[in-house]
């Protein structure tokens, strides 16, 4: 088991429609690390949380963390722990259906402030 950082969630990207994934689909790759950003003003969910990649020279939102996944979520990075989360790309499957073709792992990284 990695010590530095511990499995936390594994999803699909929700929402693509209202992102730039298919811009940014060619400079995707599986590993590459996804920025998460709460959008607690987001009409269609106060949960949402937009997913970002930094491609073609600027940040790109690929969609969201999915409206059943969110919640305890956005209550952490809310709390001031998003930073506690790694999350990277895991899965880019063009064959697969719309809704499952880009897939996210979040890890939750280790505290270096720790006492042993």
């Amino acid at each position: 088991m990695n010590k530095e950082r511990a499995y936390f969630l594994d999803i699909y990207v929700a929402g693509r429609l209202y992102g730039d994934a298919d811009l940014a689909w060619d400079s995707l790759k599986v590993g590459q690390e996804v920025t998460l950003v709460r959008e607690p003003d987001n009409d269609s969910d106060p949960s949402a949380i937009a997913l970002y990649v930094n491609a073609k020279g600027s940040s790109l939102k690929l969609g969201y963390v999915p409206l059943r996944k969110n919640q305890p979520l956005a209550l952490f990075i809310d709390m001031g722990w998003g930073e506690a989360f790694l999350a990277t790309i895991s899965r880019l499957d063009p064959t697969a259906p719309y809704d499952r073709q880009i897939g996210v792992t979040l890890r939750l990284l280790r505290n270096d402030n720790r006492q042993d």
